[in-house]
């Protein structure tokens, strides 16, 4: 997926893991799919399950040469607009839109795919009204010292103001942080050093330069959170507070609130009802709405703001704070 990076074909291979679909001798297509409100429409990746005791990779279990097309729905269920999707020449299994189109906010999409073999996969999402970002506060903040436990320093918040909602529950949101310093021109190294420093105390006891890359931590998620766990205004906005311990990384960074759609709430909520059970035998199946395969197409709106994150102690020499 191209902007909600808390979503990845990683997810779906720990999902395989844990659904018992996935024990089933023959396999089943993998779906992950997104779409934004406002933005163009994104790939589709479609792969197989793969055994239980087999390495699951996007790149060996690909699906390859299916016939892939997103359907906008009218009101009656009928479809008002087809688009056809063609396989890139760069990435096996991964399918791009042949003509640009726009996701409308509020509408219902159909994908449709039909891969050589097996039956066609089908899947519907309604796509959440617009967010728009009204105002950020704290844009320039620095982070509590570890070390003093009266630091209490004024947290990054951005006020939102949410659509509609076409559900039968409150708005749900997503938080994503991430990273906007060019990571990749830092190579790895002990925490001792300026790389190491980049890190917010909680990331750098998890950093290890032999095994970690320092762009592995850029983007950090939420769960699931509900609108009455923020800020409800008078004005019909709603102010979020961003919590410190989803900062990996002091400087600059953007901040995204995302409200989700059905399909991506029951996946993320069973998700994580899954990692909380105990036994084998407790481990629900994650709750995916995917007709003759399993995976994910989802949507989402979403709105963002940059807060630049100053460490505590700051000295010139500490850390690189432009992007």
């Amino acid at each position: 997926m191209r902007r909600l990076l808390l979503f990845t074909i990683f997810v779906l291979a720990a999902l395989i893991g844990c659904d018992t679909a996935a024990l089933e001798t023959e396999s089943q297509v993998v779906v992950e799919a997104y779409l934004e409100a406002g933005e163009p429409m994104d790939s589709v990746r479609l792969t197989r399950t793969a055994r239980a005791s087999a390495e699951y990779t996007p790149e060996r279990t690909a699906v390859q040469g299916a016939d892939v097309q997103v359907q906008r729905l009218n009101d009656s269920g009928g479809v008002a607009a087809t688009v056809p999707y063609t396989e890139t020449d760069s990435t096996d299994g991964l399918y791009i839109p042949e003509t640009p189109a726009t996701v409308d906010s509020q509408a219902t999409y159909r994908l449709r795919a039909a891969p050589p073999e097996g039956p066609v996969v089908t899947a519907e999402t309604t796509v959440p009204a617009p967010v728009e970002a009204v105002r950020t506060q704290n844009d320039t903040t620095t982070y509590p010292d570890p070390d003093d436990e009266n630091s209490d320093p004024p947290q990054f918040e951005l006020t939102v103001r949410p659509g509609p909602s076409a559900l039968e529950r409150q708005n749900v949101y997503v938080l994503t942080s991430r990273s906007l310093l060019e990571l990749q021109s830092i190579s790895a190294s002990p925490p001792d050093s300026v790389a190491g420093r980049l890190l917010t105390p909680f990331y750098l006891e998890q950093y290890d330069a032999d095994s970690d890359t320092l762009a592995s931590f850029r983007v950090n998620s939420s769960g699931l959170l509900n609108e009455a766990n923020f800020t409800s205004n008078d004005d019909g906005t709603v102010s979020i507070t961003l919590p410190w311990l989803a900062v990996a990384f002091y400087g600059p960074n953007q901040i995204r609130a995302s409200v989700v759609d059905d399909n991506l709430y029951d996946f993320l909520r069973t998700q994580s009802a899954q990692q909380m059970s105990l036994a084998p035998g407790e481990i629900p199946n994650v709750d995916e709405d995917i007709e003759n395969g399993t995976g994910i197409f989802g949507s989402f709106a979403e709105a963002s703001g940059k807060v630049l994150i100053r460490p505590p102690n700051l000295t010139g020499d500490d850390v690189p704070l432009r992007p």
